[in-house]
């Protein structure tokens, strides 16, 4: 019984600590028309949605942020965000960002290890198979 209650207590201390190490981002940009945003994440999951507004927003919640290094440029062509895991302690990290874009913003985004939600889909998406190389997704103009 005893060895129980410390193991609880173990698991709630880990819990607790893992909630105060989650840091949240948030970027914004305005953005010209016919710009192009860049991500390049490691070990993260991108959201993606479209909106009005004519600005760029990326909302990044990163558990042990200390784990992260992100780096955010923007230019007259477009905003690049890159955001990797530092060696060692980053194995640790996790990330979810949330990126509303333009309408007419062009995306590239770049990832390893990631997963990708794409939301309010129209259209037809294109996947080769993984024999083919590594994964490349183009929208086709219907």
């Amino acid at each position: 019984m005893q060895r129980l209650e410390a193991l609880w207590k173990l698991v709630s201390v880990a819990a607790a600590v893992r909630d105060v190490a989650l840091e949240s981002r948030r970027l914004e940009f305005v953005a010209a028309a016919g710009s192009t945003f860049y991500l390049h994440a490691e070990h993260a999951r991108v959201t993606v949605a479209r909106w009005p507004q004519r600005r760029i927003l990326l909302e990044a919640a990163l558990q042990a942020g200390f784990g992260w290094r992100m780096q955010a440029e923007q230019d007259e062509a477009g905003v690049y965000v890159v955001a990797k895991r530092r060696t060692l302690v980053g194995n640790l990290s996790r990330a979810q960002f949330r990126v509303l874009l333009p309408d007419d913003v062009y995306a590239v985004l770049k990832l390893a290890a990631g997963s990708l939600e794409l939301e309010d889909v129209d259209g037809t998406l294109h996947l080769p198979p993984a024999a083919a190389g590594p994964l490349t997704l183009r929208a086709a103009a219907e």
